[in-house]
């Protein structure tokens, strides 16, 4: 009996092959790609890309999304909303932006615009029976985003702008204005 299910195991082992590798990528995203703002050789910000798809696999249908993200050691100007979460602020042309203050911070005093993490959309598109056509983020020309980053060991603050994409693959970033963050500047 012992040897009658060794052998059936055995032949199950050797009958049996693998499902077929299905590609994952739905949206067709290319890598990861990182940018680095300051031009030290260490990246600042990443171009990524994610989905939402139905469950089933392979995934039938799905929206596809791309977004610019900060990285370590980088940050972007938020605002507080009404409801006291952040939310990335964007600038227009003609805003200044203060210099960033070098005192330690007054725990009794709420502020209301802080550099931290950020995720700008950039566009969005679908795949499947339902597919959206790839769609760039409204306005994204006019949208200009305020940095802090430190380099070769000093603090800096700039802007940024990301061009309307043509395509999921190529996305480019714009910098705009680099100083250190005791000068105050103005968006252009």
């Amino acid at each position: 009996m012992r040897a009658l299910f060794l052998t059936s195991l055995l032949v199950l082992s050797f009958s049996t092959s693998a499902q077929p590798d299905f590609d994952r990528n739905y949206c067709g995203f290319a890598p990861n790609d990182s940018i680095d703002l300051t031009n030290d050789g260490i990246p600042d910000l990443v171009v990524l890309g994610f989905r939402s798809g139905t469950d089933d696999e392979p995934s039938s249908s799905g929206n596809c999304y791309l977004h610019v993200m900060n990285l370590t050691g980088t940050s972007i100007l938020n605002v507080r909303d009404e409801q006291g979460r952040w939310r990335l602020k964007v600038c227009s042309k003609g805003d200044s932006i203060r210099a960033v203050p070098t005192r330690p911070q007054d725990d009794l005093q709420i502020p209301l615009v802080n550099y931290t993490d950020g995720s700008i959309p950039v566009a969005n598109w679908g795949y499947g029976g339902q597919a959206e056509p790839f769609t760039t983020a409204p306005n994204l020309n006019d949208q200009h985003y305020v940095f802090r980053t430190v380099a070769n060991d000093r603090t800096w603050h700039g802007y940024f702008t990301i061009e309307p994409p043509l395509g999921k693959n190529m996305v480019k970033v714009r910098v705009g204005a680099l100083l250190p963050v005791d000068q105050p500047f103005m968006v252009r």
